[in-house]
């Protein structure tokens, strides 16, 4: 966890600010400022909130934990695409894939297009997860059971887990989906 002087400092430098510069903006000099950067001193909660205003961040953000390592990005064109011989789709994940052994995550996310007048599996489709799917373009129908869902762009359906469906392309053109499942299977 960085400590205040060292948010202040990353901060600072990344608005392109000189101690100098921040200093006057808050009316201190800029040895102190230079010593709240290096942790060599704790700042009065007053100082703290001028530092906040100046550096144009809520006061919070200096005391909160930095949780960026977490945060990961997928361009369009890096995503992993997948192809599973039991579907008649391929799979193009928004989230990341994880190597065998590596810990499952909480969630995975998915697009798929389904061709006209077809099934995405010749199988009912089991998960130990959540689903829910929402339609982007076309319309798909979800059969559950005895039961058939018609789901058009903009609709969506969450499937409890271990609830067997089968999902078809009831549209003259191809359909597409975004599907996300809650613990991730794959």
């Amino acid at each position: 966890m960085k400590l205040v002087g060292e948010k202040i400092r990353s901060i600072r430098k990344s608005k392109n600010l000189t101690i100098v510069e921040l200093s006057e903006k808050i009316n201190v000099t800029s040895g102190y400022i230079s010593q709240i950067e290096r942790d060599l001193i704790s700042p009065s909660l007053s100082v703290l909130k001028r530092l906040a205003d100046a550096l144009e961040i809520p006061l919070s953000v200096l005391f909160s934990e930095d949780n960026d390592k977490s945060v990961i990005t997928i361009a369009e064109n890096e995503r992993t695409k997948v192809k599973f011989g039991n579907i008649n789709v391929e799979l193009e994940f928004i989230t990341p894939v994880l190597n065998k052994g590596e810990k499952n995550s909480q969630v995975e996310a998915f697009l798929f297009k389904l061709k006209p007048k077809s099934w995405i599996s010749e199988n009912v489709i089991v998960n130990e997860a959540q689903e829910c799917i929402y339609v982007l373009s076309g319309e798909i129908q979800c059969h559950i059971g005895d039961k058939v869902f018609t789901l058009s762009k903009g609709d969506s359906i969450c499937v409890p887990e271990n609830n067997g469906h089968m999902i078809f392309n009831s549209h003259d053109g191809e359909s597409e989906a975004l599907c996300i499942i809650s613990p991730a299977i794959h």
